[in-house]
């Protein structure tokens, strides 16, 4: 599995990293590569909930909002999106 998430601030790309992960599990996958991606770009790892699974499952993409981090961010939203 690959993800690649992009970071926006005033509607711009300001950050954005892909990783990659070999597990055979899909949620295992992706919590390596949001590791991963939260490590490279300097994120706290947000809250995920159901409303993100269901997006990617749907859509291969999800919208992540200051409001899903513990901690403070710096930017407007970020995406998450399976390649």
């Amino acid at each position: 599995m690959r993800v690649w998430t992009k970071i926006y601030r005033n509607n711009k790309i300001v950050g954005s990293h892909t990783a990659e992960s070999l597990e055979q599990d899909q949620g295992l996958a992706l919590l390596r590569c949001m590791e991963e991606i939260c490590k490279k770009l300097d994120l706290a790892e947000p809250v995920w909930v159901s409303k993100h699974s269901r997006d990617l499952s749907v859509f291969r993409r999800t919208k992540l909002y200051p409001s899903d981090f513990m901690e403070p961010v710096s930017f407007d939203y970020c995406t998450v999106e399976i390649l």
